[in-house]
């Protein structure tokens, strides 16, 4: 009796592992990181105040407003304007799970240099309507979209840059593959290729055999491969010049991500290292002024900007 049960038992046990490891698992993981829960408005709002990074963004004269992305893909959008009257903008790119808000904490770097400041929702977060979010690919085209409306709305003649923050950052990078008018990037903590990026967080979990299967799930239930998500692809031949900036203790996406990206440009190419910071976590590290000391040097040094008369 308990033979033939075993012979029924075994045979669905490992019908079940087998759907568990090629079907369930990887499915599944491929669907979660492409659908972001994402944090409200209100929640990210809370989160900047308690870890001291609003700054003084309450003071400043603001603008809400919607762009169209790819695909006419509606984004939402604030513009945060210099207390100087000023031509220079620079729109800032959130990262992974956050929303426009999370790019509060680098306004005040760039407000200190007389920098307008366009925050957005980027593509499955925030206000917009929730859909696959791609880390970076269909971004990308979104930003271009986003760069695009810029300058319809605000000018042909003035000087526009770009800044992001891991996903927002790759985001940045991805944009350049399609030759926008802007005269730079500032990329902190960005990683070279999703593909890459999720394989050194399988391997830590010693689940790297999955990857393939979730990335072949992810073609198929969110239309896109993991690969296409490259970075150190899109800066390949950009003669923009970039900024680099990534903290020494990032365990999510490793330093060395950021070490390829800035050796693979054609153009002037910048690192910073920050000391004792996590992921995302420079410009907590460091503080305002420095941080805004960094930008500066990198856009005067590229005479982008000039530095300011002491």
């Amino acid at each position: 009796m308990i033979k033939k049960l075993l012979k029924i038992i075994i045979p669905i046990a490992i019908a079940f592992v087998a759907a568990l490891f090629i079907v369930i698992l990887p499915m599944s993981t491929a669907y979660s990181v492409c659908h972001p829960k994402g944090l409200s408005l209100e929640e990210e709002i809370a989160f900047e105040k308690e870890n001291g990074l609003w700054g003084n963004f309450d003071s400043y004269e603001k603008e809400d407003y919607q762009a169209l992305g790819k695909d006419g893909y509606v984004l939402h959008c604030t513009l945060v304007k210099s207390q100087k009257a000023s031509d220079r903008y620079v729109i800032i790119s959130h990262g992974y799970n956050s929303n426009r808000y999370g790019a509060v904490k680098y306004v005040d770097a760039y407000t200190a240099l007389d920098f307008n400041c366009i925050i957005y929702d980027m593509r499955g977060h925030g206000e917009n309507e929730r859909t696959v979010c791609t880390e970076g690919y269909y971004e990308g085209e979104d930003l271009d979209c986003l760069i695009k409306d810029t300058y319809e709305r605000f000018g042909s003649g003035i000087l526009l840059g770009l800044h992001g923050e891991s996903m927002g950052a790759a985001t940045s990078l991805c944009s350049l593959v399609k030759k926008p008018d802007v005269k730079f990037v500032i990329s902190d903590c960005s990683f070279s290729n999703l593909y890459d990026l999720m394989k050194y967080s399988a391997e830590k979990q010693h689940q790297g055999f999955m990857l393939p299967l979730v990335n072949m799930w992810s073609s198929l239930i969110n239309g896109f491969d993991l690969h296409d998500t490259s970075p150190v692809d899109s800066i390949d031949k950009s003669t923009v010049p970039l900024c680099f900036i990534h903290g020494t203790e990032d365990d999510i996406i490793p330093k060395e991500m950021s070490e390829m990206l800035a050796a693979s440009c054609d153009g002037a190419s910048y690192i910073h290292f920050v000391p004792k910071a996590g992921h995302a976590q420079s410009r907590k590290v460091l503080g305002t002024d420095s941080y805004s000391m960094i930008i500066l040097g990198f856009l005067s040094s590229e005479e982008i900007i000039e530095m300011p008369e002491t």
